[in-house]
Parts: C-alpha cells; structure tokens; sequence
C-alpha cells in the first residue's frame, strides 16, 4: 500500500510531524488524535510540544505496517481539515 498524503515510511512506521502555531494547538490535535485511537483501538505513538506533533503508526503484533495503520492515518489526515 502507498502511504497516505503527508505520511512517510520510517523503520517499520508509518510517520507525519504536523505544524502548529503554539503549544496548545499542537495539544488540541494530540487529545483529537487520542480519542480517535481509542474509538478504533489502535494506538500511535505521539511525540509532541510546541507547535508541532509527531505522530507513529505501526501494528506491534505483527512488527510491520498493516493495514490498520494505514486506516488510521487516513483518519488522521481528516482531523486537520
């Protein structure tokens, strides 16, 4: 599967660094992007602090990208519309 707009393959990762004007937005996205793992149980790794937001997906079971990553960060794409 190709990677989704944004998001690139890194060591076994899908991954995206999102940009924000200060530390509270980047905190807003990091709560959205929390409830959205929650509804679909599938959790990212965030790394996060002013103004910008790292985001890793990767399915640890399976030590690969699977297709629920890539669902995921499709998802994600659409929290910033």
């Amino acid at each position: 599967m190709e990677a989704p707009e944004g998001w690139s393959v890194v060591e076994q990762c899908l991954m995206r660094e999102f940009e924000f004007e200060n530390f509270l937005q980047a905190k807003s996205f990091v709560d959205e992007v929390s409830i959205l793992c929650e509804q679909k149980n599938h959790h990212a790794d965030i790394h996060f602090g002013w103004g910008y937001v790292v985001i890793e997906l990767t399915t640890h079971d399976a030590k690969a990208i699977t297709e629920m990553d890539y669902n995921l960060a499709t998802l994600i794409n659409t929290l910033g519309e």
